[in-house]
């Protein structure tokens, strides 16, 4: 059977791939109706096996988020069987109550991106889909299980701005967000969390911590009273992507023992009701126009 777990990794995550510390095959990129994938790797673990993709290149950052052809590798991962998607992301905290290095399991989202393509169904009648929960809560479940178990401390709660970058924020634009409940801010889960959700795919994200969002100060963060030199914090990032390998090791044991129990596999299931769509989710595509085959996510 092929593995029903993927994830999607960000900031630092190729080096993993690069270091040789995740045992994967190196399946390539996957072509789609909208351009070919990031590579994929086939990983093994003591408990099962698990695709991994990382969005922003194998070797390094070589794809900012704004470019990432988020619609390729979401539909190549459903094409290889994937049912959930665990995203992997670096972000940095409006809230001093976050510390660097510390796990977050995204709870809700805030999408300020202004040149992504965040539908499959471009000039079309579909895609009116409901965003709650925006998590899947079964995989999120399952992820608090793993980080829990492996006595590595997180968070389940956290409200993700996800902004269009490259560039970082502002200090007035960090306050912006403040003031309407973001609490974290990164680029890399919208249009994902979107187009997931199209293809009736699970899908939950664990952030890493690794800087706090720009305040126009040149001190250093206090932490604890103390301050948080640069040092420290590119040291507690790093162990917090070290420990990914171990993470999706263990989450593969968790979801073979907790049941999930969610509706994720049924977002389009009006549609399909209705006849707009059929069962099978590859038809939907059909009508692709080649314009579409793209890797740039401003073009798809």
């Amino acid at each position: 059977m092929n593995p029903s777990l993927a994830c999607i990794g960000g900031t630092a995550a190729y080096d993993l791939l690069r270091e040789g510390a995740l045992v994967a095959k190196r399946l390539g990129p996957q072509n789609s109706p909208f351009g070919d994938s990031q590579p994929i790797y086939l990983c093994e673990s003591r408990f099962g096996q698990f695709y991994f993709l990382s969005r922003h290149g194998e070797r390094g950052y070589d794809l900012a988020p704004t470019f990432v052809n988020y619609r390729a590798n979401v539909y190549a991962l459903k094409a290889l069987g994937v049912r959930a998607v665990a995203s992997w992301s670096e972000t940095r905290a409006i809230s001093h109550n976050f510390k660097i290095g510390q796990y977050v399991l995204v709870s809700d989202l805030i999408d300020e991106t202004v040149s992504r393509t965040n539908t499959f169904f471009e000039n079309q009648g579909l895609g009116l889909v409901r965003q709650w929960p925006v998590f899947c809560p079964s995989l999120r479940t399952a992820l608090a299980t793993t980080l829990g178990e492996e006595n590595f401390p997180y968070t389940d709660q956290g409200v993700y701005v996800c902004v269009e970058g490259p560039r970082q924020e502002t200090p007035a634009e960090a306050r912006k967000y403040a003031a309407y409940g973001g609490e974290l801010i990164g680029h890399s889960l919208a249009p994902e969390v979107f187009l997931t959700r199209e293809l009736q795919m699970c899908y939950a994200s664990v952030c890493y911590v690794a800087h706090y969002a720009e305040t126009g100060s040149d001190f250093h963060p206090f932490e604890n009273g103390r301050v948080l030199q640069p040092a420290q914090e590119r040291q507690r990032a790093a162990a917090a992507v070290e420990r990914l390998p171990r993470i999706l090791e263990r989450l593969c044991d968790v979801l073979e023992r907790i049941p999930g129990i969610c509706q994720c596999e049924s977002s389009m299931a009006d549609y399909i009701a209705r006849g707009q769509v059929d069962t099978d989710w590859r038809t939907w595509f059909n009508h692709v126009p080649s314009e579409a085959h793209s890797n740039s996510s401003v073009a798809s």
